[in-house]
């Protein structure tokens, strides 16, 4: 079994309020405005995917920006990338 301690639990629960929060504060129009809603759209995805298929796929910076940018490709992009490696 398991064990996961209760702070990682809460900043898991939390770190998708702060980054709106963040998303909030900055514009879209900027350039990192931009980059910071890419990641948020990424994490939500890969996040619904590792909710929802049996293969996890992990979220870190890099693939949580790139599926952000892409969208679906991206993250059959990130699902091929798990099965090469």
């Amino acid at each position: 079994m398991v064990s996961i301690s209760p702070g990682t639990v809460t900043l898991f629960a939390l770190s998708p309020l702060l980054v709106y929060l963040l998303c909030r504060r900055f514009d879209p129009k900027k350039p990192w405005g931009r980059a910071l809603q890419r990641c948020v759209a990424g994490i939500l995805l890969l996040c619904l995917w590792n909710l929802l298929s049996p293969v996890q796929l992990g979220v870190n910076p890099l693939s949580a920006y790139l599926t952000g940018s892409l969208g679906l490709p991206g993250l059959g992009l990130l699902y091929v990338l798990s099965l090469i490696g």
